[in-house]
């Protein structure tokens, strides 16, 4: 495909500019002081105020529990908008509209669909997020009634519905999977489980002891602390499964609300065993603070670092590279693949509509198949359709260990029954 030598303009040089002030009406919401407005090459804003193009309205709600980021998650789709647009794929205007929510666990469900429903009624016809489980899954039947599809980084298995699209930071069930058969290939079987009493409680526990199962893996006992357990409760429990149950390692499988909590207890009760973690090890990526909390962890991520040598998705270091040039700073961070995947969704869902309404762009994301990802490996790929709505496919997980405030590659997984894990079985020999 012929790249325009005219370049897509957007309104604004980089989001991460912008001021944000408190939503007049939803209450802990913060809203950007200025829309957004992507062009397509050869037009600016005054050519789309001229010619009287509507922009296809597109919204963001952040709805993360803490901080009041905003800016800095919308430069990868506006990125997105404009290769669209530069590719020749996408030829009319994009508006992007964005609110930041205090989401639960902190923050309160009526303002998550308050935030949600705000950006419906001022026009949107599709909503890209972050995404929390508790969230989602708040917002799951609002969604399906209003029939504005909303597209979640949740990791949960039970955002459905005829609306409801995931792009996941993760996925519950997934998840299990490559923990159990992590743990086996390192001969840890008899294991310790914590996390925290949150919404995805269920699902973690349900896929980790289906997939334990599966593995070999015995679970010797499960906890689920509060979302902050005090140091007290912390320590007891994990000297109770250090001197009573001896496992051969500790497991982590939640959110990871209070992740950064257990290598201080570990220091404090002298206790170093293989501490193995869901994607909740990808709060590493949120604070500096929070990487170092998380260091000597073995967990699930999503992206490959500039400093990791190896083969790569072909998509994530051209973007890299566009992206700093585009912006002026770069970032290898996973939230910049997952943003960017999500607005290249968008753009999909915009050409393939048959009307821009919300139900016109529920078909068009329906209609995305083996779609270039920029997540995770090489062989990884979105695709939707009808009644499959999570679009991540192929080695969109892997495993790597936090050390020295960095992730490091351990391994894909590589889905595989239990005869087959052991010594090959010399094939039966037909008779002559």
């Amino acid at each position: 495909m012929a790249i325009s030598t005219d370049r897509a303009n957007c309104s604004v040089l980089s989001a991460l500019s912008l001021a944000k002030t408190a939503h007049p009406s939803v209450p802990m919401t913060n809203v950007l002081q200025e829309y957004i407005v992507v062009n397509p090459p050869g037009t600016t804003s005054q050519t789309t105020i001229d010619t009287e193009l509507t922009p296809t309205r597109i919204g963001f709600l952040s709805d993360m529990p803490t901080g009041t980021s905003l800016g800095e998650y919308l430069d990868p789709i506006v990125l997105a908008i404009e290769d669209a647009m530069n590719e020749g794929r996408l030829g009319s205007p994009v508006e992007l509209l964005a609110s930041h929510v205090v989401g639960l666990p902190t923050g309160q469900p009526d303002h998550v669909i308050a935030a949600y429903r705000d950006l419906v009624e001022r026009g949107c016809v599709l909503v890209l997020s972050t995404g929390v489980t508790a969230n989602a899954l708040v917002l799951c039947d609002l969604i399906n009634a209003t029939k504005v599809p909303y597209i979640t980084m949740a990791g949960t298995t039970r955002f459905v519905g005829d609306h409801c699209f995931s792009l996941a930071n993760g996925g519950h069930g997934e998840e299990a999977a490559i923990l159990a058969s992590y743990l086996a290939d390192h001969e840890l079987r008899r294991v310790v489980v914590a996390g925290e009493c949150s919404i995805g409680n269920t699902e973690y526990h349900r896929f980790f002891a289906e997939q334990a199962r599966l593995y070999g893996i015995e679970i010797l006992e499960e906890h689920r602390f509060d979302e902050r357990p005090s140091d007290e409760q912390l320590d007891a429990i994990l000297r109770h499964f250090r001197d009573d149950l001896r496992p051969d390692a500790l497991v982590y499988c939640g959110f990871g609300w209070n992740s950064s909590q257990f290598n201080p207890a570990l220091q404090r009760i002298e206790w170093q065993p293989p501490k193995i973690m869901n994607a909740a090890i990808m709060w590493a990526l949120a604070s500096p603070e929070w990487m170092a909390a998380l260091g000597g962890w073995d967990g699930i991520e999503q992206t490959l670092g500039d400093h990791e040598q190896m083969d790569k998705n072909r998509n994530w270091g051209p973007l890299l590279d566009r992206f700093e040039k585009r912006f002026g700073y770069r970032s290898d961070g996973t939230m910049l693949a997952l943003l960017y995947d999500q607005g290249r969704a968008a753009t999909e869902a915009i050409i393939n509509a048959p009307v821009l309404s919300g139900e016109g762009l529920t078909e068009g994301l329906e209609q995305i198949k083996m779609m270039p990802s920029t997540l995770s490996g090489p062989r990884t790929y979105i695709e939707f359709g009808p009644r499959d709505h999570r679009g991540y496919k192929g080695d969109f997980m892997f495993m790597k260990q936090l050390r020295d405030r960095n992730f490091h590659f351990s391994s894909y997984h590589w889905p595989q029954w239990p005869i087959s894990r052991v010594a090959e079985v010399p094939s039966t020999q037909l008779s002559p």
